[in-house]
């Protein structure tokens, strides 16, 4: 092995692990101007997500992008990235760790491959693509869009070195490399392997070591997807026919159900199946019948209630309460025999189906646990890492962080949250290191092309399932290359790959093109990228233009091609039109004001508002009330039993004392005007309600949410109806009542999952959990009995469900179509419920009826802030993300951020995470000294302007006014681009660049001369 020089500087954070994790952190810590390691054992970046085709609700390869971002623009300049790399030994202490790394032979010239696979086509037989195995036999790359851009080579399974040599045209393959060791200093950790899956094999009576029929659940994407064996067709892996019944069972490896599986829920798992369950009958409707077997579908996540309801309404998805017990293939049969009990009953049922899935949950990999344990990390019994009451990411060893499914169960969100959270903590232990941009180096020259007859490339996505296997993206090129002063027209596969992006920019450069038309995915997420190709070929970022023929073609006619294909040749025949009449615009920019002003002074309020200041941003911290703590101070304990009021006491005098955070509470926000990085928010205070306004560059959105009371089980009615909040209150302070109690009933879902608040509250079952649990402690005697729907304890909460129904807690299962009834009688409160195990009514008299009635949004409040900040919010009144897995807590809004409950229902501990998460997200912002304002902006043809002062009394934010050569100008710095002005203009002298008239006119043409022919 080759040995480099040991790295000196200790100003570096070391990321682990280069799954979404991973990347989500080394970018947030990149974008701040931290430097960043990032190493994964993987030939590229990426983890389980490249082998994923589909997430819910939205489609998988936005998620995809993420990776190659690492190496791209001023981010490479921040970011080392080493694949192929294992930490092999961790020394030291916060601010100076020292690294020992082993990176393995790739026997690949990264600097010579071009990535054109033909070592890989040389070699098919070998080549395979098996989830949970390491499928480099002897060559792959692992996905289109893989980083680094580059092809690994496995020697030991390969028969013919030498042939495989001579493929490679560029002779990048090296057999004689022989990997290096290396040591590197830092000063903070993020620990992010990772989670492996849990494997079946050794459960007979699942029958997934013998029966090709019974897949897990990421063999079934794998079958589904159009990269994947069988091209995305759907056959039985035992004879290749399509399937017609095909069934999900739940919880494979997860709550301690079968041998060798953890106590913990995987979190995941249902959403999992309700995905694959949907795609599947999304793509063969009636011909493929599809059932979920389930114990409880925790669908707790942020819309995920509506997605299940989705899945059972519209798309016919059937789910079983049941724990099948077996499954067989009797002999001479073809099918396979699924033996379960249903809802209580004692009677078996046998049902037949052609293939059989198994949502199989996380767990610690054990090479992880080794490395955790050399690097002295607390680990529970289960492999995941102990961590403190309210910091999810902090472990025992100071300096070292964790997030993603290392640190428990979770899906992508909550990973991508954690993500930016644990960047939060680790930029604090690091200096922010400076690179002054050059441009030149980042991009060539641009070319001018101001003059040249407009020559236009269009480029076609095909993006496997969610283009190209509903339009014929033929048909589109071919009707391209009739268009005039159309060049080029070619499908490039998966546009945003690096491959097909090299495709794009060596045909640019070879053909001339100075206009690029891009058929394929939504322009807000993919404009940036496709914009960085045009500088990297020389051409003005502006001349390009995006048929977005996913979103409004392919998706919203997923059921009619012809109609989605004529429809994306439409969308790019306009686009095209456009293309010609584009210009090369100019970008605007302005000095970046680093004040944050956060909204809302409860826990999450304070916490990102505490780590802003901590990095030196002036914070203002605005309070509707009087007081700083918000739900959280009429909270005893959490779950695990932290004290929540010594929490939100400490937390508070550090606000207070913060000499970068003003307090301002009774704050009404009454106006707001301004752009990102230069905002301006007037507010009255106090009793007075005197006006005051504050500049500042991001804004943070922490107005958390309200406990819900809705009229119901006789609560304010009868003194024995109280909430989760008002019987914790009551263990507390009146214990001696407690212990007085014989029974005790508890009803879930109260003024949660029904119409008029259709999702889910996500607190409400840890809450009875923990109070059941409590009341045993004062009152073993008592019997308690929780009637609920389904038990949402997700991740780590289901040890303490487990808990209580060992110490006797009776948990009772109720539908919406037979639910719990409730009358006072002498004193106490009936309760008649059905019991589906002894199939009759039961009445418990009870001392306490509790109501779990969870959290819900203060519609007022934030309508109120949602228009004044012009933010969208969700149909329960939270407020609406950007994008729900890659931004998810950043809002629409450029400069806006969300955290807390003021985005979802969530515990402390998850409103502290997602508080960090916004503050990292705000600090890649603050991090720059210059707000780059685009192009988007509103000019006036003075020529043409009549004075006539329409623009002025149209725009909503008081830009235009009329100078002193008497014509309107509009301050490019101030203006938002709204395009109000332009409309209004009777003169047309004023036009919206990237939007003007002879863009959309040409759009519009091209549009009607179609439809009048």
């Amino acid at each position: 092995m080759q040995n480099t020089n040991r790295l000196q500087s200790s100003n570096k954070v070391l990321v682990i692990g280069g799954g979404l994790g991973g990347i989500r952190t080394a970018l947030d810590l990149a974008e701040a101007e931290k430097d960043v390691i990032l190493v994964d054992k993987a030939p590229a970046i990426g983890g389980l997500m490249t082998q994923l085709d589909r997430t819910f609700p939205t489609n998988n390869c936005d998620l995809c992008t993420l990776a190659p971002h690492l190496s791209e623009g001023s981010r490479q300049k921040h970011i080392e990235l080493l694949s192929l790399t294992s930490v092999t030994d961790v020394k030291g202490e916060k601010g100076n760790f020292t690294v020992s790394l082993k990176t393995a032979p790739r026997y690949i010239n990264l600097d010579k491959c071009t990535a054109c696979g033909a070592c890989y086509k040389a070699f098919p037989e070998c080549v395979t693509f098996t989830p949970g195995l390491d499928h480099r036999a002897p060559t792959c790359m692992r996905y289109p869009q893989s980083t680094p851009q580059a092809y690994a080579v496995d020697l030991a399974k390969c028969s013919d070195v030498e042939a495989l040599m001579k493929v490679c045209p560029t002779g990048a393959i090296v057999p004689d490399d022989l990997g290096r060791n290396q040591e590197v200093k830092c000063g903070a950790i993020v620990f992010s392997p990772g989670a492996a899956l849990f494997d079946p094999s050794h459960l007979d009576y699942l029958a997934y070591a013998t029966n090709p029929d019974v897949v897990t659940a990421l063999e079934y994407e794998r079958i589904l997807s159009a990269s994947g064996p069988t091209m995305g067709k759907l056959t039985r892996p035992s004879n290749g026919e399509q399937p017609k019944k095909i069934a999900w069972i739940q919880c494979i490896g997860s709550r301690g159900l079968q041998k060798g599986s953890g106590e913990y829920c995987s979190s995941a798992c249902c959403m999992f199946a309700l995905k694959e369950a949907m795609v599947t009958r999304e793509r063969f409707g009636d011909d493929i019948e599809t059932t979920i077997f389930y114990m409880d579908m925790r669908t707790f996540g942020k819309d995920y209630e509506l997605y299940l309801q989705r899945a059972v309404n519209e798309f016919g998805v059937r789910l079983v309460h049941s724990r099948p017990h077996s499954i067989l293939q009797p002999e001479g049969e073809t099918k396979l025999k699924l033996s379960y009990t249903n809802d209580g009953s004692t009677q078996q049922h046998d049902e037949d189906f052609d293939m059989v899935v198994l949502s199989t949950g996380f767990k610690v990999a054990d090479d992880v646990k080794v490395l955790a344990g050399k690097m002295g990390i607390d680990l529970h019994s289960d492999g995941f890492p102990k961590t403190e009451g309210f910091n999810a990411h902090a472990t025992s060893v100071p300096g070292i962080y964790v997030c993603g499914t290392f640190e428990a169960p979770k899906d992508i969100p909550e990973t991508m949250v954690q993500a930016s959270a644990a960047a939060c903590l680790a930029s604090g232990d690091v200096a922010s290191v400076k690179v002054e941009e050059d441009t030149e180096d980042l991009f060539p020259a641009e070319r001018e092309v101001t003059g040249e007859e407009p020559k236009v490339g269009v480029f076609i996505c095909d993006c496997g399932e969610n283009i190209g296997s509903t339009v014929n993206v033929e048909t589109l090129v071919e009707d391209a290359l009739k268009l005039s002063n159309v060049a080029v027209a070619k499908a490039v596969g998966h546009g945003c790959s690096r491959e097909s992006m090299a495709i794009i920019k060596s045909a640019i450069e070879e053909e001339g093109i100075n206009r690029v038309v891009i058929g394929g995915c939504s322009p807000r997420t993919h404009q940036e990228k496709f914009q960085d190709l045009l500088k990297s070929a020389g051409l003005n970022k502006y001349l390009l233009e995006i048929a977005n023929i996913r979103e409004q073609a392919t998706w919203v006619h997923s059921g009619d091609p012809a109609k989605a294909t004529a429809k994306a040749c439409e969308l790019i025949r306009m686009a095209t039109a456009a293309a010609v009449k584009a210009q090369p615009l100019a970008d605007y920019t302005l000095p970046m004001n680093k004040d944050v002003l956060v909204v809302g002074g409860g826990v999450t309020g304070m916490t990102t508002a505490l780590e802003l200041a901590d990095k030196g941003s002036k914070v203002y911290l605005a309070e509707k009330t009087k007081e700083l703590g918000g739900v959280a101070n009429k909270l005893k304990k959490t779950l695990e039993g932290a004290n929540v009021q010594e929490f939100v006491a400490d937390l508070v005098a550090k606000t207070k004392a913060h000499e970068n955070i003003e307090v301002i509470t009774s704050a009404l926000i009454v106006d707001h005007i301004g752009m990102p990085g230069m905002f301006k928010t007037g507010m009255q205070v106090g009793r007075q309600m005197f006006y005051r306004q504050i500049e500042h560059g991001v804004t943070i959105m922490a107005t958390g949410a309200k406990p819900n009371r809705p009229k119901a089980y006789m609560l304010d009615e009868c003194d024995k109806v109280v909430t989760q909040i008002e019987i914790q209150n009551l263990i507390e302070e009146q214990p001696d009542v407690v212990k007085g109690w014989d029974n005790v009933v508890m009803i879930q879902c109260v003024g949660s999952r029904i119409p008029d608040n259709p999702n889910c509250s996500r607190i409400c079952c840890q809450n009875a959990v923990k109070n059941s649990l409590r009341i045993l402690e004062l009152n073993p005697n008592a019997r308690i009995f929780v009637l609920y729907r389904d038990m949402r304890t997700y991740g780590r909460q289901e040890e303490y469900y487990r808990k209580a129904r060992a110490k006797g807690v009776m948990f009772v299962r109720y539908d919406l179509d037979n639910t719990p009834q409730v009358d006072a009688v002498d004193g106490l409160v009936d309760v008649t419920y059905h019991d589906p195990i002894l199939g009759m009514k039961v009445t418990v008299s009870a001392d306490c009826l509790c109501l779990s009635t969870g959290l819900i949004a203060d519609h007022d409040s934030n309508e109120e802030l949602a228009m004044t900040f012009k933010l969208p919010r969700t149909v329960d009144g939270y407020f609406l993300e950007d994008h729900v897995k890659l931004r998810p807590v950043d809002l629409p809004v450029p400069g806006f951020f969300v955290a807390g409950t003021a985005h979802s229902p969530k515990t402390i501990r998850e409103s502290v995470t997602q508080a960090r998460a916004a503050a990292s997200r705000a600090q890649t912002m603050l991090a720059r000294d210059v707000i780059n304002l685009g192009a988007r902006v509103a000019r006036v043809d003075k020529k043409k302007c009549a004075t006539c002062l329409v623009c002025v009394r149209a725009c909503p934010f008081d830009i235009p006014f009329i100078n002193a050569d008497r014509y309107s100008e509009i301050d490019p710095a101030k203006c938002h681009g709204c395009g109000a002005c332009v409309s209004e203009c009777p003169a047309k002298a004023i036009q919206l660049m990237e939007f003007e008239d002879d863009r959309i006119l040409a759009k519009l043409e091209e549009l009607f001369e179609k439809v009048e022919a």
